[in-house]
């Protein structure tokens, strides 16, 4: 699955991408118990409309715009299949990481009432993602 922006309009707001994979939904409930009951592999991940705007203002960020507009649409793709898996130790959102070029990150929200939200897409220095690992904040998926 891929990602496409040209299904939003003005009457379509956001469109799912995806679902966790059940061995992912059991990884980081293993890392963070208390989001039992609020993730599932049952559960849509939904892309909003406006977060287009606001992860192209990472675009410089990346290598390349082409590197950008690569990783943009397999937004799914990475958080089906990340190589690492980090959780933010305060604002209930969880980092799937995946290694290109240089590391991608992709963000969702996990809300208190069970939905799935991506936030943002951004790249992760290796020495950020050293620092993750090393303070316990991020894991090396092998599932």
């Amino acid at each position: 699955m891929q990602l496409d922006v040209t299904k939003f309009s003005d009457e379509v707001k956001y469109q799912p991408i995806g679902k966790l994979r059940p061995e992912i939904v059991d990884f980081i409930l293993s890392k963070k118990p208390e989001f039992a009951g609020r993730i599932s592999s049952d559960t849509d991940i939904l892309f909003w409309k406006a977060r287009v705007k606001h992860t192209e203002r990472h675009r410089d960020d990346f290598n390349s715009s082409d590197d950008f507009d690569e990783y943009f649409k397999n937004i799914p793709s990475i958080i089906q299949n990340p190589d690492y898996i980090s959780i933010h130790p305060t604002d209930e959102s969880v980092s799937f990481i995946k290694k290109y070029d240089q590391n991608v990150s992709v963000a969702i929200k996990i809300s208190t009432q069970g939905q799935m939200v991506y936030r943002t897409m951004y790249p992760l220095r290796d020495s950020q993602l050293n620092n993750y690992i090393e303070n316990d904040r991020c894991w090396e998926i092998t599932t």
